[in-house]
């Protein structure tokens, strides 16, 4: 007999711990907007130790104390000291044959299984989102050319100007002066033919980012910085 037949108010599968697990953790997030997967985890764990196995031991214990009390002729007294210590020895036999065992081989596992299968999701939209998003370079260069056009003069290579547009764009200042240093002084490891695929991709970025706003003036500027810096 499995595990699942002696506790029917478990609900202990994949999907019904996922349901249980997703709805925990909205609303907790909802409430404490840096509430963890991890916090959530130890919710589920405490409900089953405290909810679930609490109310299956008493669903046991309470109908099995009523028929005692109800058909026994013995004095109360020994009946409610009588009664304590076989919970206590029911609990105890429960506990070791039951409860612990469930946890570790059904209840945990599955848990565990949707907790990382969480994880890996958010993981993997946070990658999907900076997928999507622009590099510094073709972030810079944007900017190198709508400044140029706005006739505004060049941003300086240094950490003001660093920490200004990392601001702007919520980025490393760290990551803005050596593609600074690229678009205004063509300054890249020329002999290096992974880096001149990655300029050559960020100005195709940077020229469809122009092509959808259709500024023809911007894409022409741009190959013409392309053609000065792969040269």
């Amino acid at each position: 007999m499995k595990f699942s037949n002696l506790l029917p108010e478990l609900q202990f599968s994949q999907p019904s711990l996922q349901d249980q697990f997703q709805k925990q953790h909205e609303r907790f997030v909802a409430a404490f907007p840096g509430w963890s997967i991890q916090s959530t985890r130890r919710k589920i764990v405490a409900n089953y130790w405290f909810d679930v196995i609490l109310q299956n031991y008493f669903k046991l214990l309470v109908p099995g104390s009523i028929l005692v009390l109800l058909f026994s002729k013995l004095p109360i007294a020994i009946l409610v000291s009588g009664l304590a210590f076989g919970g206590l020895l029911l609990f105890f036999a429960l506990f070791f044959s039951l409860y612990l065992p469930f946890y570790h081989i059904e209840f945990l596992p599955y848990l565990d299984t949707y907790v990382e299968a969480n994880k890996r999701s958010q993981f993997e939209g946070i990658q999907e989102c900076k997928k999507q998003q622009y590099s510094v370079v073709s972030l810079m260069l944007i900017q190198h050319i709508l400044m140029e056009m706005a006739g505004l003069e060049r941003p300086l290579i240094n950490t003001a100007s660093a920490q200004l547009l990392a601001k702007q764009y919520g980025v490393s200042v760290k990551s803005i002066s050596p593609a600074l240093q690229l678009i205004l002084q063509g300054d890249w490891n020329r002999k290096s033919i992974r880096k001149r695929t990655e300029i050559l991709d960020d100005f195709e970025t940077a020229k469809e980012h122009f092509r959808q706003l259709s500024e023809t003036r911007a894409i022409h500027i741009l190959e013409k910085l392309q053609n000065k810096i792969l040269q």
